[in-house]
């Protein structure tokens, strides 16, 4: 619980204070609920990468200027390109719930985020072990809008996964998915030493 309470924006000291309150009852019943409503899917891909001395990487015929994108896929050979989700059912119960009681969809909102971290990490130790069988190691996930990585990127996500025929994610004119509860990132990949 302490995770979904994270989420869901409560203080360290806070933190230590919930113990069999109703918080902590209404942070449970939230967490079965989104468990019961997600429907996790991701689309996925990799491309061999280049990065230039000016910061530019190169991969599948476009180029990104980032300095802290560049930085976290130093000495990289490759990069995964993912999108995942959570489904659209999650986004509906969260609406649903906010218009009858918002502290349980505050809730849910932080249970969603939760679940969606988790299931990248998941997604993450898949490639890991994948790649752990061509002596490849894997550096943290990297998402636009994080950093100087603009969240316009995300377009090419959702053109070279084509996220809307595989995960039905939509991207609205303001960059942001639809389900909310989704993700996109960048995963480097490199030789071990």
């Amino acid at each position: 619980m302490p995770e979904l309470f994270r989420y869901a924006g409560f203080s360290k000291q806070k933190l230590s204070e919930i113990s069999d309150t109703q918080m902590e009852t209404l942070g449970k019943e939230a967490a079965a609920e989104v468990s019961a409503a997600m429907n996790c899917r991701a689309v996925y891909t990799k491309f061999p990468i280049q990065i230039t001395e000016d910061e530019e990487i190169i991969f599948a015929d476009r180029k990104i200027k980032s300095h802290n994108l560049a930085v976290n896929l130093k000495n990289c050979h490759s990069v995964v390109l993912f999108a995942a989700t959570l489904g659209p059912a999650v986004d509906k119960l969260i609406q649903k719930t906010s218009r009858i009681n918002a502290a349980k969809a505050v809730m849910l909102q932080a249970a969603g985020a939760m679940y969606i971290e988790r299931y990248c990490d998941l997604l993450q130790d898949f490639f890991r072990e994948e790649e752990a069988k061509e002596n490849n190691e894997l550096k943290p996930r990297f998402s636009p809008g994080f950093g100087d990585v603009p969240l316009d990127v995300q377009k090419i996500f959702f053109e070279i996964l084509q996220c809307q025929k595989n995960l039905a994610l939509t991207l609205n004119d303001s960059l942001i998915m639809s389900p909310e509860k989704s993700v996109t990132a960048f995963i480097g990949i490199y030789k071990k030493s």
